[in-house]
């Protein structure tokens, strides 16, 4: 007998959601067939069948959130037989309980039945809760809206077409002043638009989406943020990225030049690429950064590893993979942990300016704002040149305001020589 449990996706997982049953309870299966499909904080993934039976004992439906170490179901060999579940016995009631639980059954069922009773002959039951509105006003017999003899006189010789028009009378009846009124919006079928109905969702929280929740709320609390903006001229990197993309065909966007950009100061501050402890501050001998990603349900963020020995056409093909795949939750747990440093860019939404909240256990996160030509002063000239911001958010436990400004000073050469990227 072998048992399903729910595992353990990565350190921070405590739960996980059960998708989907690929096989029933009783159908036979076979070692390494996928058995079902569970959703984890960051991706989805198939639990497989560790030999082959017979499936038992599923204890879990779809949809159900299970703790991790919890047994989902049972895979039983051949001649066994799933353990008979626990039996509670319950006390019989003692009379004077019996009795009151009849007289509630009695009554619940006479005032069901009354209940109903009313509803057949009353028809729709009307929520008195909700605010008054206009009734829309319903067709007679043949056909033809409810309409006093001056509404229609006066919708004839002012245009309006009744089809359009909410009636306030008695039973939705068309007055002289719905016309009026109908006739004051411009309110006639040609020009009729409909808005857009709203409703209300109530929309169940998804494993990624609480643990965004919990990690974002640890990070803005305990870690004391302050930030760092620098404005950097991109021109002549856009011309690097126009005349390589040209050179190899390779589709490169700005993103890319701008991860090994980081990686490659990151090298030269290993303050910043560093972690808080308890007990001590790490610094990392190795640059991974997380670049993040919007998906359906939230952000997350895949990690491009020792990002400051890959060139930048290695990285745009690795996040182009990576990316695709965090949209479809099937990043592995090695492919979104263990980042040194993160990136965030909204410069394609065309945000110019904006902080980020720093992703635990890194020391900062960097900002991406839009790339785009402004008029700047160079020797006292004006001249339009390609321009965009970014902005740190430091963790000042481990990283001075100091430690920060260099760290972007350094950042500020890579990008505006963009030729060291390259080389």
């Amino acid at each position: 007998m072998a048992e399903i449990i729910m595992p353990k996706v990565g350190d921070a997982m405590s739960e996980g959601k059960v998708v989907r049953w690929y096989k029933n309870a009783g159908d036979a299966v076979k070692k390494g067939e996928p058995l079902l499909e569970i959703e984890t904080d960051k991706v989805n993934l198939d639990l497989e069948a560790e030999s082959d039976g017979t499936l038992a004992d599923v204890r879990a439906k779809e949809g159900d959130m299970v703790p991790v170490g919890e047994t989902l179901a049972r895979v039983l060999g051949a001649g066994e037989k799933a353990p008979e579940p626990a039996k509670v016995e319950e006390k019989p009631a003692e009379p004077e309980q019996q009795r009151r639980t009849t007289d509630k059954k009695d009554a619940f069922k006479h005032t069901t039945g009354e209940y109903h009773e009313a509803i057949e002959q009353k028809g729709p039951r009307r929520d008195r809760t909700a605010p008054e509105t206009n009734v829309v006003a319903m067709p007679q017999s043949g056909g033809r809206l409810r309409s006093s003899p001056l509404a229609r006189k006066m919708a004839s010789e002012l245009g309006v077409s009744l089809d359009s028009v909410q009636g306030s009378g008695p039973r939705g009846r068309i007055i002289a002043a719905d016309v009026k009124n109908a006739q004051g919006r411009g309110a006639t079928a040609s020009a009729a638009q409909p808005l857009p109905s709203l409703e209300t969702k109530i929309i169940p929280l998804s494993a990624m989406r609480r643990t965004i929740a919990k990690r974002l709320s640890e990070s803005t609390g305990p870690i004391p943020h302050f930030y760092l903006t620098a404005d950097y001229d991109v021109t002549n990197l856009l011309e690097v990225r126009r005349q390589l993309s040209e050179m190899t065909g390779a589709k490169l966007s700005l993103n890319d030049f701008i991860i090994r950009a980081v990686a490659l100061a990151l090298r030269s501050h290993p303050q910043v690429n560093a972690s808080w402890g308890d007990d001590a501050i790490t610094q990392h001998g190795e640059v991974h950064v997380g670049v993040a990603v919007a998906t359906p349900e939230g952000l997350i963020t895949p990690v491009i590893r020792n990002a400051d020995q890959k060139s930048v056409s290695d990285i745009a093909t690795e996040v182009r993979a990576l990316a695709d795949k965090a949209k479809n939750r099937k990043l592995k747990p090695e492919e979104y942990q263990g980042s040194t440093f993160t990136i965030s860019n909204l410069g394609a939404w065309g945000i110019e300016e904006f902080t980020a909240i720093i992703n635990p256990p890194n020391a900062a996160i960097l900002a991406i704002g839009a790339a785009e030509a402004r008029p700047v002063a160079i020797d006292r000239q004006i001249v339009v040149r390609d321009r965009m911001k970014v902005t740190m958010s430091c963790d000042h436990r481990l990283v001075d305001g100091a430690i920060g400004a260099d760290f972007l000073r350094t950042l500020r050469q890579l990008i505006e020589q963009p030729l060291r990227l390259v080389v």
